[in-house]
């Protein structure tokens, strides 16, 4: 059995650089769970179609979040 891998896993710096955060910042999130992650070893890796997907995922949830009409 394979596995068909469509995109080439990318490191914290780089995942970083997608989100506008640093590499420890990634790692802690991919730690609780909040973006998706893999660890190889010691390395994290992360996939640019799942850190993309994150990253529509918070923007729709901030549009859907009701303003304070403070």
């Amino acid at each position: 059995m394979s596995v068909m891998i469509s995109e080439e896993p990318i490191g914290p710096e780089e995942a970083g650089k997608m989100l506008g955060v640093t590499p420890r910042t990634v790692i802690r999130l991919a730690e609780r769970g909040e973006v998706p992650g893999f660890r190889v070893g010691r390395l994290w890796k992360f996939r640019p179609g799942d850190i993309k997907q994150y990253i529509e995922d918070q923007i729709r949830q901030r549009a859907e979040k009701p303003k304070d009409d403070k």
